[in-house]
């Protein structure tokens, strides 16, 4: 994070951290990690729960935010509350623009991509009627792969009909894209 941070064409001042896939939960202390994560760096930290915002309230949190990191959880979930929130309509193009930079973990990583129908899963409770993701990258992560997900994400990236590319990573990488290019990058750590 540090280094990536510091690639960013201005100092991040300020960032809009985003639970919403975390909401169903019984317990997310990822969450609490992410926010500490963004402190320790320097950042002022906001929270913008989609499952409760709307309209204005989504602009207004995300006005003079440089950095937006959306946490994990139930992918659906998380997608119908950023369609409902109006989250895409106002992030997807601050993103494009280059006046908001976009971090994803788990859920959030994958939200990223063209489409999420990958990561549909029958206890998410999330309800949409297209799984469509925000298109800002275009390939679709799928996250947690040293958690006996391999073979799963092997046989989805080989599925017949699948336009696009699938990334599948651990836990301990993190894909970080600039422009028309990507890199898969290994934290150090393992988790």
């Amino acid at each position: 994070m540090p280094a990536w941070l510091g690639s960013l064409p201005d100092v991040p001042r300020r960032a809009v951290l985003v639970p919403t896939a975390a909401n169903p939960l019984p317990s997310a202390p990822f969450v609490r990690a992410a926010a500490d994560l963004l402190k320790a760096e320097g950042l002022a930290v906001d929270v913008l729960d989609l499952e409760r915002a709307a309209g204005d309230g989504v602009r207004r949190v995300l006005d003079g935010a440089q950095v937006v990191f959306v946490t994990g959880g139930y992918p659906v979930f998380l997608l119908e509350h950023v369609r409902r929130s109006g989250f895409d309509r106002v992030a997807a193009p601050a993103v494009a623009d280059g006046s908001l930079a976009y971090v994803g973990i788990s859920a959030g990583a994958a939200l990223a991509g063209p489409d999420l129908r990958p990561l549909q899963a029958a206890d998410d409770p999330g309800t949409v009627d297209s799984t469509a993701g925000l298109g800002l990258v275009p390939f679709v992560v799928l996250p947690h792969r040293n958690r006996g997900r391999a073979a799963r994400h092997d046989r989805l990236a080989r599925e017949p009909g699948r336009t696009g590319r699938v990334l599948s990573i651990n836990d301990d990488q993190a894909v970080s894209v600039t422009g028309d290019g990507f890199e898969i990058l290994e934290s150090g750590c393992s988790a």
